[in-house]
């Protein structure tokens, strides 16, 4: 019956959020976004995030680049990747992108891994305030001098995040460079945002943030105890495909990922323009931010190009992470076998041989 109600609410939201990032916006640079006129066109339902990971989408959208390549987006907004994930079982999109849920969505949805949108090494970390005990505990593991915290000021404490997301990863592979599990401590699932204000309030010891809250912790002087790329870990941003629409659009969604390369080439060329866009796709979508912190956001981002993919190999963060929850205790073992099954390299294999 839970499970039931997740999809059904999953679904309405789904369904309410569309209107955010698919609508009929005029395009930049002529195209025609996603208007009535294109409407004879065969459709690829693509799903997104208010967060750079959708940029590149945002980009296809605003220049018209799908309607140029001969199909239509209809694009739905989902705040993180875990309404998505439940959206995927009620089948309503077809190819989107996201970070460490897609993971949870291969494990439980059958979610595929098709392609790779960027890769970064900063903005994913967790943060306490400054008169917190772990803000001081320094040295505890030499392997990873810049990680904070021991058994002795961790055990037990409460952090908020996201559950199911690279907030939550970052999480459990701090705990595991202090010797900790997830059942030593408690985490509890909350919206960014507010896990970032709760902490504030003294509502809890810690949280895991991503950007853009990432920098305002920062900015107000939070103590950053464990940054993801300290770490050990480069974070790998996917895209993630129905396997409904890998058998039965596949047409489509090679054409989608030609033109993902061809926005992800712009966007990490042109500073300026992937600043300005982004400042407008966040405001577009009802989040506030800097400029400030969309160049830093930027910054730490690479958006794979085509010349990337020679000799890269698809899937390897898929299956580090989810091989990591497996031996967390966060997945079932008979998961395993999903981080490999359920990464096709059909639509980046062109690129990959160079």
């Amino acid at each position: 019956m839970k499970k039931l109600l997740a999809l059904v609410l999953a679904a309405a939201m789904a369904l309410s959020l569309a209107a955010c990032g698919g609508g009929s916006a005029p395009s930049a640079g002529g195209g025609t976004g996603n208007g009535a006129g294109n409407s004879d066109l065969p459709v690829l339902r693509v799903a997104a995030m208010p967060t750079i990971t959708s940029l590149p989408t945002y980009y296809i959208q605003k220049n018209g680049l799908a309607e140029k390549a001969g199909f239509r987006m209809e694009i739905t907004m989902f705040d993180t990747g875990a309404p998505m994930n439940e959206a995927l079982a009620a089948d309503l999109w077809d190819v989107g992108a996201m970070g460490a849920a897609a993971v949870t969505g291969m494990a439980n949805y059958d979610e595929m891994v098709i392609g790779e949108v960027l890769e970064s090494t900063d903005g994913q970390g967790v943060f306490v305030k400054p008169d917190s005990p772990i803000a001081k505990d320094t040295g505890f593991n030499p392997s990873y001098p810049t990680v904070l915290g021991s058994p002795d000021t961790v055990k037990g404490i409460t952090i908020l995040t996201p559950v199911g997301t690279a907030q939550h990863f970052t999480i459990l592979k701090w705990l595991e460079k202090l010797g900790l599990e997830a059942t030593d401590v408690n985490i509890v699932n909350m919206d960014t945002v507010q896990a970032y204000q709760a902490m504030q309030a003294g509502q809890c010891d810690a949280v895991s943030l991503n950007v853009p809250t990432f920098f305002d912790a920062v900015n107000d002087g939070m103590v950053q105890v464990a940054n993801l790329a300290d770490l050990g870990t480069r974070y790998v941003d996917m895209v993630v495909a129905n396997r409904k629409a890998v058998e039965g659009k596949a047409d489509l969604i090679a054409k989608y990922m030609e033109c993902l390369l061809e926005a992800n080439a712009a966007l990490q060329n042109d500073q300026e323009m992937a600043t300005d866009l982004f400042m407008e796709f966040l405001k577009e979508n009802g989040m506030e931010t800097t400029r400030e912190n969309c160049v830093s956001d930027l910054q730490r981002a690479k958006f794979l190009v085509k010349e990337d993919w020679k000799g890269r190999e698809l899937g390897n963060f898929a299956k580090e992470l989810g091989e990591f929850y497996v031996g967390q205790g966060q997945l079932d073992a008979s998961a395993i076998d999903k981080f490999t099954t359920n990464v096709d390299n059909t639509f980046v294999k062109g690129y990959q041989q160079g």
